[in-house]
């Protein structure tokens, strides 16, 4: 299991991409409503990680995806973090206001990202050229 960037075609970079953007955005805020910020770890975001295991397993194996359970998991992410999202507006003197940070919008890019990378993705399979003398 090793990172073959430049042997990935581009469904497998973007999957890749995705998984590192869903990463960084767990040190994001993740709320944010002026006086009070908190991280995508503090909001239990993580756990929106585990949807994201196949997909990088698969691809870091170099095996066969199965599109599926590879768009099962990145449909349920996508959605999960709409939810979060959308649980995330409060009523505030008569007014809505959505508390979300700047994290969970990378989050929800980065799952819509990840979907499309799966579509995407197909193996590439390198032949090893031998010599006959």
């Amino acid at each position: 299991m090793s990172i073959k960037f430049k042997e990935w075609n581009f469904g497998g970079k973007l999957i890749f991409i995705s998984a590192l953007l869903a990463i960084l955005s767990l040190f994001m805020s993740w709320v944010d409503a002026g006086i009070v910020r908190a991280s995508g770890f503090q909001q239990q975001g993580y756990l929106f990680l585990v949807l994201y295991i196949y997909p990088v397993y698969k691809l870091l194996k170099g095996t066969k995806l199965n599109k599926l359970i590879g768009l099962i998991c990145s449909t349920l992410s996508v959605i999960g973090s709409i939810a979060f999202l959308s649980s995330k507006s409060v009523d505030l003197m008569g007014t809505t206001v959505n508390a979300a940070g700047t994290g969970l919008y990378l989050f929800i890019i980065a799952s819509i990202m990840l979907t499309v990378g799966i579509i995407q993705y197909k193996v590439i399979q390198v032949k090893n050229v031998e010599n006959k003398i």
